[in-house]
């Protein structure tokens, strides 16, 4: 009788040590999809990204607990070996460090705080020529980032004259987006988290924020990022109009920055009918998918502009929310820039103007544009869209 009572318990708490590892390995995987791109694959929504990241040190502790529970339960009837235990606790720390450090930390690298930059004159052979970069001219300093260079490290910080900035581009909306380093008046510290619907989510470490880049917006909060005007033009032209400027210079030479350049290719990035992840708005044909366009946005207003409707116009005045901002094709530099329109508290009609912002009634300042945004992505983030092609 006792040895059918022990048989008995010796089945239930196989059945039970089982269904703990499998519950705990399941929350452990789960992080892994919901936070890698592999959920990415198949459409996880963002909504359960931010989920997941704001509750991932519970679902971690629950985990564990589960992990632990079947160890001691297992030293009992030894159902599991040791060599299996090992192994799923070594797989255990591989998944728990996968869904919230390897990305940050490892995998994309920032240079917020190590970034080298050169001046122009001494980086002869860094660049061709037609090779884009994109230009913050701020406080009398002029620094440019190469794309070709960015898309890897994804946050690039500098200093302006006595203002911080954090650069930060998003490979697969092709966005450029700079920020002055702070929230709510103190320093950031961004990690490249994930990415949802083609755009990046950054990771604020000090504060825990989540902020998905093309909206500039926090996810935990109200709170918003202010983007600095940015100028996109091709190294040659950088070269001509700030020859005493200077450049982020970073060569790749880490295993893992050599072997995404050599598995992943920009170019079928930004061309193609192909997309590494159909999760963007693909259903609004206006234009073609990978068209590159011009975004100007306020509170809930969205303007894109085909960049042929502004090569078209050269000066092309427009009003988006409550800014009033002036586009401008350069052809001599191949670059389209933009300006605030309103001057001494009144708003101009702008019809002539240099690169810098110089016109007939004083200098305009610059004014921020989501500069060759491809258009799926801006579509899908902004659904209501007026269009100007």
């Amino acid at each position: 009788m006792n040895y059918e009572i022990s048989s008995w318990i010796r089945k239930k708490s196989k059945i039970v040590i089982t269904i703990l590892l499998i519950l705990s390995g399941s929350l452990v995987v789960s992080g892994v999809f919901i936070m890698t791109d592999f959920g990415q694959l198949f459409g996880i929504d963002k909504s359960i990204i931010v989920v997941y990241f704001k509750y991932n040190i519970a679902f971690s502790v629950l985990s564990l607990a589960l992990f632990g529970l079947a160890i001691y339960l297992n030293r009992k009837i030894n159902f599991v070996k040791r060599g299996l235990i090992i192994t799923l606790s070594v797989l255990w720390v591989i998944g728990f460090l996968s869904a919230k450090y390897v990305a940050p930390y490892m995998l994309f690298k920032t240079h917020q705080y190590d970034a080298v930059f050169k001046y122009v004159e001494d980086a002869k052979g860094y660049l061709e020529k037609n090779d884009v970069v994109y230009v913050i001219d701020l406080n009398g300093e002029t620094k440019a980032f190469p794309r070709k260079y960015i898309w890897q490290t994804h946050v690039v910080g500098t200093s302006f004259g006595d203002d911080d900035v954090v650069f930060t581009y998003c490979v697969l909306t092709n966005l450029p987006s700079p920020y002055l380093n702070s929230l709510d008046g103190e320093p950031m510290d961004l990690r490249v988290l994930a990415q949802t619907n083609n755009n990046l989510l950054l990771w604020e470490t000090n504060s825990g924020e989540i902020i998905t880049q093309i909206n500039n917006s926090c996810e935990f909060s109200s709170r918003k990022l202010e983007p600095i005007p940015v100028l996109e033009m091709k190294w040659e032209a950088y070269k001509r109009l700030y020859p005493q400027g200077q450049i982020f210079y970073n060569e790749f030479n880490t295993f893992i920055e050599k072997m995404l350049a050599k598995s992943f290719s920009l170019e079928k990035t930004y061309t193609g009918d192909d997309w590494m992840f159909e999760t963007a708005n693909m259903d609004d044909k206006r234009l073609h998918s990978k068209e590159q366009i011009i975004g100007l946005k306020d509170n809930n207003d969205a303007l894109a502009l085909t960049k042929d409707f502004i090569k078209k116009q050269k000066v092309y005045n427009t009003k988006v929310g409550n800014k009033d901002i002036v586009l401008v094709y350069f052809p001599e530099y191949d670059a389209i820039a933009a300006f605030d329109r309103n001057k001494d508290g009144k708003k101009l009609n702008v019809d002539e103007i240099d690169i810098f912002g110089n016109t007939p009634n004083g200098k305009l300042g610059r004014a921020y544009i989501y500069n060759s945004v491809l258009w799926a992505v801006w579509a899908h983030y902004h659904p209501q869209t007026r269009l100007l092609k």
